[in-house]
């Protein structure tokens, strides 16, 4: 019950968020965010109730009340941008105790200030708009649905407790006094119906049973073992929840406490004359009955059915006949669902590599291969996909940090996505949200200008920060540009100086290596500390964030135009197309998104520069020649460059050239890390992990960031 908690509570969290941000930015609340932004609230209060989380419960319900007064009496004055920093308010509370929760510790922060000002501002609202701030619309509503039988339209919300005596619900106690036997006790029963595709209704019937132990005399249920009979759930969905109970309630009072369940969908009540009319309620005659109205009755369309919980984000994936076909899978599920196709496309390969097949003419066997590769590639490629998610909810997070430091720094600026329904590997998107958000962070505080420097400028007072994404080959580029003020090649050079970090003539560093200092630890060109900058950390932990998922970033600005921020990431991390090469009796692969060309260099095409490294001419640079053998102390590899093969990589803008012994050829590999025994008696400069064979030997994973880095050092 806790997982399915906080799942659900996060999904609805992080709904409520983005739909109070694109209201603000509207510049009003549309009726249908309105009930769903009530619903949310709604649903969150009753759930964080039978957890026992009262802080919660009782936040969430201070905020619902502001919108339960926006739905029934639609007001004309609504401050839609302070009610904004309400809900946001309340979600990082509620977001903050669900971490809690989800880390295993007692959620106990108080939210009793948070209910305060949100009572305060609702009664502020009243009086603007003329309407009585003591007078409660549930209890109203109440009266006017009373002795229905059924609930209504929002059946699901009970009278609010008066403010000097609360009704504490436990949901979930952990222990229950029984009261003691009085007269003039009043003898009730209920059946109460669910909402279809509420799920875990045996959970809720047993949620309602111990809420009725603390005021009831007697107590009866069907079916009676509620948590033990596993038809106990489909029999509840196809008849209802059968109650009867004793108790000193009065009727309104009783049916009104029965009514405040949480995904109620309606509700049979009734008082009877006496205990002994409980086993004939309704009796066999008045089944008969209702049966025989029911067969005479008009036939009406059934009533639409309800929207699953949680509603989904809107965006592609929210269009008409797709709820139903979705299904949540365990991410640790689909890693090891991966870790084993990755498993057979290393057995596929021991198997049609081995060296007992070298030299034998097997057609057969040869097309049966080709067969079973085509298969696994379609296997991968399936279980890759199901791994992909868009990049829409990570950068639509990006809002909210937007939003937030227009306020607090006086700026104007709005965000734009563009290509947000581009989809990467699912770890890719938990590692890439904190370094989208130093960048965005980056480009409010040093980038977007005040509106009057913008101004006279001749800028158009608010900036604009563009968040884009797309796909290159195999890569996922993103890019983060802002119009703003540009970067100051000057100021960070002279910064870079004066902490050490110039390795050659200021004059040699291009544009990109400057701007590039600013990933460095510790640098900022900031002089003060603020709640944003100055400290020095933050620009660090994209370049290390982004390299550990295989990729890089890179910087271009202009000053007083703007700065574009271009990362490059795999689309997935798992399994990649690498070229094999023979060093002496060594292999290594490298990947052949990497690779620019490969060829056998004629004599004289090699030569040495001033300082005596050998050098190639390539699209009419100078790129230096890297031998494979020498660089790792390979015995055996060949010295005759007109008899090796040249690989020219790119990375990071550079250039250079691997010389190895002979191309292996193409094959897909699984990235594993080097194991320590290698590691410790191998040189691993430069090398990103393993991979296995299909002879079973093991086979070094070339870095070509990491290599470049050392050749250009």
């Amino acid at each position: 019950m806790v997982e399915v908690f906080i799942y659900e509570t996060r999904q609805f969290l992080e709904q409520l968020e983005q739909m109070a941000l694109a209201s603000e930015e509207q510049g009003s609340f549309a009726a249908e965010d309105v009930n769903e932004i009530f619903r949310a609230m709604h649903t969150i209060k009753g759930s964080a109730a039978m957890m026992m989380l009262d802080e919660i419960s009782q936040l969430a319900h201070a905020v619902e009340d502001i919108f339960f007064y926006i739905r029934e009496l639609h007001p004309q004055k609504v401050d839609v941008s302070a009610i904004t920093d309400i809900v946001l308010t309340a979600v990082d509370f509620m977001n903050g105790e669900v971490d809690t929760l989800d880390g295993g510790g007692q959620p106990d922060a108080s939210s009793e200030e948070l209910r305060k000002s949100t009572h305060t501002f609702l009664r502020e609202m009243k009086i603007t708009n003329g309407d009585d701030p003591d007078v409660d619309l549930r209890k109203v509503k109440g009266k006017q649905s009373s002795g229905a039988g059924t609930a209504g339209g929002n059946s699901g919300v009970a009278a609010a407790a008066p403010a000097n005596k609360p009704k504490q619900q436990y949901f979930i106690p952990a222990a229950k006094t029984a009261p003691a036997q009085k007269a003039g006790l009043h003898v009730y029963a209920a059946v109460v119906h669910f909402e279809a595709g509420c799920g875990m209704e045996e959970v809720r019937a047993f949620a309602i049973v111990n809420r009725l132990q603390d005021v009831t005399a007697e107590l009866h249920y069907q079916p009676e073992k509620i948590l033990e009979d596993a038809a106990a759930a489909e029999t509840i969905v196809q008849e209802g929840f059968r109650l009867w109970f004793t108790t000193d309630m009065a009727p309104d009072k009783a049916q009104a406490f029965l009514e405040d369940t949480i995904f109620l969908d309606k509700l049979e009540f009734k008082e009877l004359a006496s205990t002994a009319e409980c086993a004939y309620w309704p009796s066999p005659q008045q089944q008969a009955t209702q049966q025989a109205e029911a067969a005479a009755a008009p036939i009406v369309p059934p009533p639409p059915e309800p929207k699953p919980r949680p509603a989904p984000l809107k965006g592609p994936a929210a269009q008409h006949g797709h709820e139903a076909q979705m299904i949540s899978v365990r991410v640790d599920k689909l890693d090891r669902l991966m870790d084993l196709v990755g498993e057979l496309v290393i057995a596929e390969s021991m198997v049609t590599q081995n060296p007992d097949l070298q030299g034998l003419e097997l057609t057969n066997f040869a097309k049966a291969a080709r067969q079973l590769h085509k298969l696994h590639e379609e296997l991968q490629d399936g279980v890759m996909s199901l791994r992909m998610v868009p990049l829409e909810a990570t950068f639509k997070k990006m809002n909210r940090i937007v939003r937030d430091m227009t306020k607090n720094l006086g700026k104007k600026a709005r965000l734009v996505l563009v290509g947000e329904d581009t989809e990467v590997d699912k770890n890719i998107t938990e590692h890439i949200g904190d370094p989208l958000m130093h960048i965005v962070r980056n480009s409010m505080d040093h980038g977007i200008e005040l509106p009057a420097e913008r101004a006279a400028a001749g800028k158009a007072e608010q900036g604009t920060i563009t968040l884009g994404a797309r796909n290159e080959g195999g890569e996922v580029v993103i890019t983060i540009a802002d119009d703003g003020g540009g970067m100051n090649r000057g100021k960070i050079l002279g910064k870079a100086r004066e902490k050490g970090l110039l390795t050659k003539p200021e004059a040699e560093y291009t544009d990109q290596e400057v701007f590039g200092f600013i990933f460095a630890p510790g640098f900022s060109t900031n002089e003060q500390v603020t709640q944003y900058s100055g400290r020095g950390v933050g620009m660090d932990v994209v370049v290390s964030n982004i390299r550990q998922l295989g990729g890089k970033v890179t910087v271009d600005s202009q000053e007083g135009v703007g700065t574009t921020t271009t990362i490059r990431i795999p689309l997935t991390l798992a399994i990649v197309d690498g070229m094999c090469l023979q060093v002496g009796q060594s292999r290594f692969t490298l990947p052949i998104s990497a690779i620019a060309r490969s060829f056998r260099p004629e004599p004289g095409q090699v030569f040495l520069d001033a300082e005596g490294r050998e050098m190639l001419m390539e699209r009419g640079r100078c790129c230096p020649v890297v031998r494979l053998g020498r660089f790792y102390g390979i015995d055996g590899a060949e010295e005759e460059l007109t008899q090796a093969i040249l690989l020219v990589v790119e990375s990071e803008g550079r250039l250079y050239a691997l010389a190895a012994d002979q191309l292996l050829g193409v094959q897909q590999i699984v990235v594993k890390p080097v194991p320590k025994y290698i590691s410790g008696m191998t040189r691993t400069t430069g090398i990103t992990g393993c991979t296995l064979l299909g002879d079973g030997s093991i086979s070094l994973i070339i870095d070509p960031a990491k290599t470049a880095g050392l050749v250009f050092a």
